[in-house]
């Protein structure tokens, strides 16, 4: 996530040079043709206004569209933010037991629960950061945060094993969504910590909407990640946006030739701007679509992440906490 207040110049060009190289080119050669041709190249403005507003209602209606799929990520993570938390204090309050349950004391089975909850959190973040066959990693969008992306790149096993113990890590590791059998594992643990006395049937219930909570937050993550964008829109906003920005020079050309005949050269600098416009307005709409794909724009799950553990190891008094996660070159992971 990007957090400066204004983005950078240098991030700016780094994806828009190409295009605009392009465009001041593509002008050049256009009105050195219409100035040395015999011929006019130009053509009436009013049907190139047309299409260019008929684009730009199709670019705002795939922007939003990409802004709500962003958002709702965003509200995922905030309700995973505060399920943790309200799952850290039930464990904490609700869990009495003077006796050994599976082995393990009462202050054990807390460390226990709320590592375990750590562990699920870093396991949904690192399944949700993995690449789909869809997204396009060598845009911009990835390149700005390559040299962050280190700290992303950590196996699944490295990041679990700080929270859970070898051999439940070797069977979570063995499922194809380790996450969700985490989960599970919470859940039967409960049964059995109120199997044994150590949990009323109330907050049993209570602490097991925790969990139902989680597994929607995860399915509707995962729904977002493993349903794309529709390529419909996403495809033909593209191409119709370049099909106004190459005949957009024809019909400026042709205003600005009614000003006189050396004036046709202003087309070059007014197309440079419209064309940067709508071709930037494309991108925006692009680097929106997937929000976990580890790019500038995407949810900063390992802060999310780092934020919660901090949360947590605090309520178990640990001392050993981890510092929070700060932006890098104002982004944040």
């Amino acid at each position: 996530m990007y957090t400066g207040r204004e983005i950078k110049t240098g991030i700016v060009l780094s994806f828009s040079w190409p295009t605009i190289l392009f465009f001041f080119l593509y002008s050049i050669v256009l009105c050195t043709i219409n100035y040395w041709s015999p011929f006019a190249i130009g053509i009436p403005f009013v049907p190139i206004g047309l299409i260019g507003t008929a684009v730009a209602f199709y670019v705002g209606f795939k922007n939003n569209s990409s802004y709500e799929r962003l958002w709702e990520a965003r509200r995922i993570w905030g309700g995973i933010v505060n399920a943790s938390r309200t799952w850290a204090t039930y464990s904490l309050t609700y869990i009495k037991t003077t006796e050994k349950i599976a082995g393990l004391t009462q202050e054990e089975l807390h460390k226990k629960l709320l590592h375990s909850q750590l562990a699920y959190i870093n396991a949904v973040r690192i399944q949700l950061r993995q690449k789909s066959v869809w997204n396009n990693v060598h845009t911009t969008a990835h390149a700005v945060v390559n040299e962050n992306a280190a700290q992303e790149n950590s196996h699944l096993e490295d990041t679990l094993k700080v929270f859970l113990p070898e051999d439940e890590l070797k069977y979570f590791l063995s499922k194809k969504n380790p996450a969700a059998h985490i989960l599970k594992s919470q859940a039967a643990l409960l049964d059995n910590i109120y199997r044994n006395n150590g949990l009323s049937e109330l907050f049993l219930m209570q602490m097991m909407g925790i969990v139902q909570e989680f597994f929607n937050q995860q399915g509707a993550a995962e729904r977002i990640k493993n349903f794309p964008f529709p390529r419909q829109y996403a495809y033909f906003s593209k191409v119709f946006v370049w099909l106004f920005i190459l005949i957009l020079p024809f019909g400026l050309i042709n205003e600005f030739a009614k000003l006189g005949p050396n004036m046709t050269w202003m087309a070059v600098p007014g197309y440079m701007v419209i064309a940067w416009v709508f071709n930037t307005m494309e991108v925006v709409g692009d680097t929106s679509e997937n929000p976990f794909e580890n790019a500038i724009n995407d949810i900063p799950m390992t802060a999310i992440c780092r934020t919660i553990e901090i949360d947590l190891r605090e309520m178990l008094d640990e001392t050993a906490i981890p510092p929070a996660i700060v932006p890098v070159n104002n982004i944040l992971m």
